[in-house]
């Protein structure tokens, strides 16, 4: 079996070796004559997979190492009978911990409490729930809204779009539709954005197509004080600097980005190519140790004070903002903007750090568990 993989998918030639030979290649300069003799092509997001690609190849199977395939000609697989698998879900905890770090962040630099606040999800599939389970856990108020998902399980704990769009903070968590009955391309557009208060805090870490972004960069200049939080643009990687100017919060598309994600996606391509080819998976990755394995609180800590600083300690999003508007001023932004991907420094999710507290502090340990560390009680 021939394997063609972009570079960017981590540990592909330690699982893959085993069921044939390896060679990778940038995502972006993939062309159709790169895959003489390829029988298995795995991609990440940046490459589009058609008919232009993969006519006269005799590709069998294509997996992408995300959670969407819009960049993926389901199509043209299937009339050609090309297997296909991708990855839902491997990187939803890492978009909800992006989520519930920049929050943190913002409440601090604007002196709001959360648990004040009403907070509108768009989206509540893998991540979307994950954000309202956590926002749970810390006592914020939410609203969900989910056509697709309230059609298909009768929910009446859904709202429609009108109000959700009342809360203070909305947070997109769609994947990218252009056709269907629930279209997403643009729908964050003139008319939704009328429909925010002036001071709405906005997270975007879905599709970049899915938001208007002339139509925001108005709403943002009639209303300087709404907050923008934005992991990802529309035209990637050539983003609109403009935009990423008046973002509160601008990140290149790596809400989702941890290391324990990526090797989940990894893991989930390799067992969905053993079961296309009737092969046993026998690979696995030892996860390294985190940087940070643990942090410890005394019973003087305040329970605001103790989950900011396990939040931002596991992860901060401002480290990636800062890189992100560094890479701005360099003399090629897109190609900047693509090495911060490829060369995202290793970030452990939540899970990874054992908080330890006194007995006493059960309430904050309950948050704690909820919001995803690990958990013990010092004597």
């Amino acid at each position: 079996m021939q394997i063609l993989a972009d570079e960017n998918i981590p540990y592909v030639r330690e699982l893959f070796s085993t069921l044939g030979e390896i060679r990778t290649i940038a995502g972006r300069s993939l062309q159709q004559t790169d895959l003489t003799n390829i029988d298995v092509l795995l991609v990440r997001s940046v490459t589009p997979v058609n008919a232009n690609l993969l006519k006269n190849t005799q590709i069998k199977f294509v997996g992408t190492a995300t959670i969407g395939y819009d960049h993926i000609d389901l199509n043209f697989l299937e009339k050609h009978r090309i297997g296909f698998s991708y990855a839902p879900g491997c990187n939803a905890t890492a978009a909800a911990e992006y989520v519930i770090s920049s929050l943190i962040i913002m409440s601090e630099r604007q002196g709001f409490d959360l648990t004040n606040k009403t907070v509108g999800i768009i989206g509540c599939g893998n991540v979307g729930s994950r954000v309202w389970q956590k926002l749970q856990a810390l006592g914020v108020t939410c609203l969900r809204h989910d056509p697709p998902l309230q059609e298909k399980l009768g929910n009446q704990d859904f709202v429609d779009l009108n109000r959700v769009l009342t809360a203070d903070i909305i947070t997109l968590h769609v994947p990218l539709e252009k056709a269907g009955p629930y279209p997403t391309y643009l729908m964050v557009n003139q008319a939704f954005l009328a429909k925010l208060h002036p001071e709405t805090l906005f997270i975007n870490t879905s599709r970049g197509a899915i938001v208007d972004e002339v139509a925001l960069l108005h709403k943002l200049t009639q209303c300087p004080k709404m907050t923008a939080i934005l992991d990802v643009w529309a035209n990637e990687p050539t983003i609109n600097q403009i935009l990423l100017q008046r973002s509160n919060l601008g990140t290149p598309h790596i809400a989702g980005y941890s290391f324990d994600g990526k090797i989940t996606g990894t893991t989930m391509l390799y067992q969905a190519i053993c079961r296309h080819f009737a092969c046993i998976p026998t690979a696995r990755i030892p996860l390294p140790p985190a940087p940070l394995t643990g942090l410890s609180f005394s019973q003087t800590v305040d329970d605001k004070t103790a989950i900011q600083t396990a939040v931002l300690a596991a992860y901060d999003v401002r480290r990636d903002d800062a890189a992100l508007r560094l890479s701005a001023q360099t003399a090629n932004p897109a190609n900047a903007f693509d090495l911060l991907r490829k060369n995202y420094p290793i970030r452990r999710e939540f899970h990874n750090i054992t908080i330890s507290l006194p007995k006493e502090k059960l309430l904050l340990a309950n948050k704690m568990q909820q919001l995803g560390f690990n958990i013990s009680f010092s004597a």
